[in-house]
């Protein structure tokens, strides 16, 4: 019976130990949880003369080994809390001479063992912190540490660890001459032998430190070992040991060394033109500043720059357009690179600050000479609601929205449709199209609205939050890509804010796609192309503008877009292509869409290009601006020979432009015009649509010549002359779309 109540006390003993240091494992309070480790080690000194009396050598070693743990771990947190190393190593060494004296009053060789195993672990972490105590680490002291940890670690667990931390760092800071360029791979298979030898159930944190260091290692530019470096010094800021943190920072100001810069330039970037000061005594030889594969200045410097001690870039002579934040790599040839990131945004009228960045579509589009453009004038209405203005959506504006997409499939590269004329909700399904057709969709623009907000995130390249709430955004729809976006910068004046008016809020980025070497297009909302500023900057960088917009008079427009192109800011072949819309601006009333004037306003969509010397006398050619057929809906298809050249012509003949349009007709538009010509009308396409022969074709044409003038105007206009055309020339003057009721 004794010896069951001597064998459930102990186990009672253990259990309760036990269940002590599974609460400080399991506590994050640092203090409460000390609290339980002081418990654990009190029950063993309490409870170690029961078990000497009754013999348990086996219970009395468990018990003494989970107290001199608990004992160490109880310690440690507390001397954690010092921030002074010689501090902290008098209280290991009064830790020391407490688990001496238990020690040596053990009989049991076993722990006798344990509580050596534990003086060397702490003799360890005394010299560590002893070899910190200035500000140069004593590697000498770190070594004898490690040494302690050694002769600990095969009884104290623990000690293992530390060996192979300290041993590790000790490596590393006794090598510091591989740090040097030259050497950079040995120290990275130095640093993997480290890694190597860590333990598996190491602290994560400390295992991520050095596996950081190889990072370093591994970058081949300056910019990313530095990126790795602030890595680095976030996690030695994380390790919980004020000693290995120290001993880690010694090893990150090391790094720093190695990094350093041999000279330091300053960047002011502003309109194409990139400014850079430093010293220029410290530039020896020839200078190299690149980006990526980009060189953008490869020479010695000049007298008069090394007299300002400054360089300036032309972004434009080197046909360069920047892309987004860029990696500038300065380089000499016996010095280390240098490398800077430069954040485009500049002041553009009245101080506001904007980026125009460069966007790389050239795996996406294959223009090959020719660029097709599809303009979208197309009808809709317009309304504000919350301070945003929205386009009216229904089932049947959807269908029309994606019959017209359907209608240009391998006609176009790229399609734009008109300000506003888009809903948010639209944009996954043109997603899906633009990856199909391998088109560019210009998705006309909307404001960014609380609702969507959350959405943004699947479809969007960048992060939208609620700064960005009110902006009038133009999104870019790009083949099997997340979708960039433009912001309008300047509003028109029925957009900004007015007494307790919130208006649109004004935007910051613009994107310049690249669609091949030497094509680049650029995107300017409708308000925004008349900023003298903003537009010059796009002209200069672009070959073709397009200017989507929700417009009652574009010919203010028309009138800048002329004066730009005969009185050219630079050389090349330029274009400019308006979007707009034929629309209403209403009201939502009991959910029912009341506009605020009768008729439909905008029209004019149309292109605007530099030819040569004559052909500022075919510019309104270009712009659908008669009278009538302005208000109708059309695709305006352009395919824009972007290799033309005058000086080329008289050799080989270029054609460098073409043009044609696609009719969009709507079935319940027309019907509501509620004369007896509808039906007649909506029979007439039907038979166009049908025609296989030229002869055919031409006679029903002939035959219904005031029918078409009375339902479209532009239509009668565009087959005012199909002689001597062939059958697909004669289709192409009347291709239509009708879309369904």
């Amino acid at each position: 019976m004794q010896y069951l109540t001597i064998g459930r006390k102990s186990q009672a003993i253990i259990r309760v130990i036990e269940l002590n240091l599974d609460l400080a494992e399991e506590e994050t309070n640092d203090l409460k949880k000390m609290e339980y480790l002081k418990e654990s080690y009190q029950l063993c000194k309490k409870n170690k003369e029961f078990f000497i009396t009754y013999g348990l050598r086996h219970e009395r070693k468990l018990v003494m080994e989970a107290g001199f743990s608990a004992y160490v771990d109880y310690v440690m947190k507390n001397i954690r809390f010092e921030r002074d190393s010689k501090k902290r190593a008098i209280g290991y060494e009064k830790a020391i001479n407490a688990i001496e004296k238990l020690g040596k009053s053990e009989d049991n060789e076993e722990v006798e063992k344990i509580a050596f195993s534990t003086v060397f672990y702490l003799e360890g972490r005394k010299l560590v912190n002893q070899a910190l105590e200035s500000e140069q680490p004593d590697l000498e002291l770190i070594k004898q540490a490690a040494n302690q940890f050694n002769d600990a670690k095969e009884t104290y667990k623990k000690a293992n660890i530390c060996y192979c931390i300290y041993i590790g760092l000790l490596k590393i800071l006794e090598n510091v001459e591989l740090f040097e360029e030259g050497n950079s791979s040995k120290a990275k298979e130095m640093i993997k032998q480290v890694i190597e030898i860590l333990p598996e159930k190491i602290d994560p944190g400390i295992r991520a430190a050095f596996e950081e260091i190889a990072k370093i290692f591994d970058e081949k530019d300056v910019k990313s070992r530095k990126k790795h470096l602030g890595e680095f010094d976030e996690k030695i800021r994380a390790i919980e040991y004020k000693a290995l943190e120290n001993l880690f920072g010694h090893v990150q100001k090391k790094l720093k060394d190695y990094i350093e810069e041999p000279f330091s330039p300053n960047l002011f970037y502003s309109n194409w033109k990139l400014r850079i000061i430093f010293d220029a005594e410290k530039i020896k030889g020839k200078l190299t500043v690149k980006t990526g594969n980009t060189i953008l200045f490869g020479r010695a410097l000049s007298r008069e720059e090394i007299k300002d001690n400054a360089i300036e870039i032309d972004y434009l002579e080197r046909r360069y357009v920047p892309g987004g934040e860029d990696v500038l790599i300065f380089e000499t040839p016996n010095q280390k690179p240098v490398v800077r990131e430069l954040d485009y945004s500049e002041t553009i009228s009245r101080n506001k600050k904007a980026r125009i960045i460069l966007h790389d579509c050239r795996n996406v589009v294959c223009t090959g000479k020719d660029l097709k453009v599809a303009a979208v004038q197309l009808r809709y209405d317009v309304y504000g609601e919350d301070y945003a203005v929205k386009p009216l959506e229904s089932e049947a504006y959807k269908r029309k929205v994606m019959a017209i997409l359907e209608a240009i499939k391998e006609k176009a590269n790229i399609v734009v449709f008109p300000e506003f004329s888009i809903p948010f909700d639209y944009l996954e399904d043109i997603q899906e199209y633009a990856n199909e057709t391998g088109i560019i969709v210009f998705a006309g623009t909307h404001y960014v609205t609380e609702e969507n907000l959350e959405k943004y995130e699947k479809l969007f390249a960048s992060e939208f939050a609620e700064e960005d709430f009110r902006k009038n955004i133009c999104p870019v729809v790009i083949p099997n890509l997340r979708i960039v976006h433009n912001e309008k910068m300047f509003g028109a004046k029925e957009e900004r804010n007015l007494f307790f008016h919130k208006g649109m809020r004004p935007g910051k980025l613009n994107h310049i796609f690249k669609l091949r070497d030497n094509l680049n297009l650029g995107v300017l909302i409708c308000f925004e192309y008349l900023n003298d500023e903003l537009r010059h900057r796009l002209i200069s960088a672009c070959d073709v503008i397009l200017v989507p917009q929700t417009n009652p008079n574009p010919s203010r427009f028309y009138s800048v877009a002329k004066n730009d192109l005969n009185n050219p800011l630079c050389a090349g072949n330029k274009a400019c292509i308006m979007v707009n819309g034929i629309f209403r601006i209403g009201n939502l009333e009991d959910r029912r869409f009341v506009p605020e004037k009768k008729e439909i306003e905008g029209g004019s969509s149309g292109i605007i290009l530099t030819l040569d010397k004559d052909s500022y006398k075919k510019q309104d050619e270009g712009i659908i601006s008669h009278i009538k057929a302005q208000k109708e809906q059309f695709i305006f298809l352009a395919t824009i020979n972007t290799q033309f050249s005058a000086s080329r012509d008289l050799q080989t003949g270029q054609d460098p432009i073409k043009t044609s349009l696609i009719h969009i007709f709507e079935e319940k538009e027309i019907r509501l015009l509620k004369n007896e010509n509808s039906e007649e009308f909506l029979a007439l396409l039907r038979d166009i649509d049908a025609c296989t022969g030229r002869k055919e074709l031409k006679n029903l044409i002939g035959e219904n010549r005031p029918l078409i003038a009375k339902c479209s105007p532009l239509m009668h206009e565009c087959t005012a002359n199909i002689n001597n055309m062939d059958f697909e020339e004669t289709k192409e003057k009347c291709q239509s779309i009708l879309i369904p009721a």
